[in-house]
């Protein structure tokens, strides 16, 4: 009996997926890409936002064309079990009954490899506790639950010895793992380890001794991700998110003195409730003073639940639309310039792929910029890359042999 697994969101629920993936696999299932035809088609879903769930509804619906069974797991089947069931011809199964409560006669805890990927994402924590007012996932996920250090270690010890080489350690609120300095300083002692990255911090959560161990080897990737979410202390607060736009400017500042070569990238959010003009101006301001590499731009969702359903002064759809063009014309100018700062640099670049069309090959810096590298280079293989140019949005060069 052959399956094939859909993944929507996010990298949680990536490594989540690979988790099915290798279980069923030992249970005597044949894996089949999507949308190869199969006997069952796993769709684990996404909710954090109505695109995401329009998204998961699509892919059922695609999948019921294609497959005698479907099984829908994730985040939305936990917001909207019944709605679900009444909609379409499906077997829901929860993530705590596929991950734990023996869905599998035989049964694996720990991943080996990450299919389609050249780097692993490693799951340490689960759940939030931080009940942002425009966010479901608490709802959904539950209480912070942190993973066994033990566990996590062995895990990336036998991703090592099976070639891999990057490690992004990942949770629904990441920061919120206990004594996650220690674990990164565990991981960096595994045979094979080439470098570490984190997937997203929230900007309380960034001390200054993880500043320091992260600032103590060039292992730990010179790169964060910090969602910013807005740039207007009045909207800040709104969101409940802890921290104002001047306190994230001078993490930002700290964060540089220590780690010259950081990169950041960030998660902003158009038209919340109450966000006016006025409002939006300071976001675009705090962006162009900090320098993004890269933005995440996405307009508010109601989400319906949640403190901000009931907030008053909505944005009219229009105006998010117009400000999200906004934000990303000048994120990429940004990311241009950034770019720009680079060719004569040396970097080190984990290869994902090579590109049929010119024939080269294309990976990530230690500081996540995208590059790509003439010729033809083993996927996977972290390798010394001079920067020449600037070539479709990317940086350009050459394998240093």
């Amino acid at each position: 009996m052959n399956i094939s697994i859909v993944t929507l969101g996010c990298k949680i629920n990536q490594y989540e997926s690979q988790l099915y993936r290798e279980n069923f696999r030992n249970n005597g299932f044949g894996i089949k890409d999507f949308p190869e035809p199969s006997d069952i088609v796993l769709i684990n879903t996404c909710c954090v936002t109505k695109r995401a769930e329009k998204e998961s509804r699509n892919f059922i619906r695609r999948s019921l064309r294609n497959s005698s069974k479907v099984i829908v797991t994730g985040c939305y089947v936990e917001k909207e079990t019944q709605s679900l069931l009444e909609k379409f011809p499906i077997e829901i199964v929860k993530r705590e009954d596929l991950l734990n409560n023996g869905y599998f006669g035989k049964k694996v805890n720990k991943i080996h490899s990450f299919y389609h990927h050249t780097r692993a994402f490693i799951k340490i924590e689960d759940g939030c506790e931080r009940f942002c007012s425009y966010c479901i996932i608490p709802y959904v996920r539950g209480r912070v639950k942190n993973r066994n250090s033990r566990e996590i270690l062995e895990e990336i010890k036998g991703l090592a010895e099976n070639g891999y080489r990057e490690f992004v350690l990942t949770g629904i609120d990441l920061g919120a793992y206990e004594k996650l300095a220690d674990l990164l300083i565990e991981v960096k002692k595994i045979k094979g380890v080439g470098r570490i990255r984190l997937s997203s911090l929230e900007p309380k959560e960034i001390t200054g001794s993880l500043i320091e161990t992260l600032a103590s080897s060039p292992k730990f990737c010179p790169h964060l991700h910090i969602p910013l979410q807005s740039g207007d202390d009045k909207i800040l607060k709104l969101m409940n998110r802890d921290y104002s736009a001047g306190e994230y400017e001078r993490l930002i500042e700290e964060i540089r003195e220590k780690i010259p070569k950081a990169c950041f990238t960030t998660d902003v959010m158009v038209g919340f409730p109450g966000e006016d003009k006025e409002a939006f101006c300071h976001t675009l301001a705090v962006v162009k003073r900090v320098g993004f590499s890269k933005i995440h731009c996405f307009r508010y969702s109601l989400r319906e639940g949640t403190k901000a359903f009931k907030l008053p002064s909505p944005v009219k759809e229009e105006e998010k639309w117009e400000r999200a063009k906004e934000l990303r014309v000048l994120a990429e100018k940004i990311s241009r310039k950034i770019k720009e700062n680079f060719p004569g640099k040396t970097f080190s670049v984990l290869v994902e792929e090579k590109r049929k069309e010119g024939g080269y090959s294309f990976g990530y810096s230690e500081n996540y910029l995208p590059v790509l590298i003439e010729g033809s280079e083993k996927p996977g293989v972290i390798v010394k890359v001079r920067i020449k140019e600037i070539k479709d949005n990317c940086l350009f060069g050459v394998a240093i042999k």
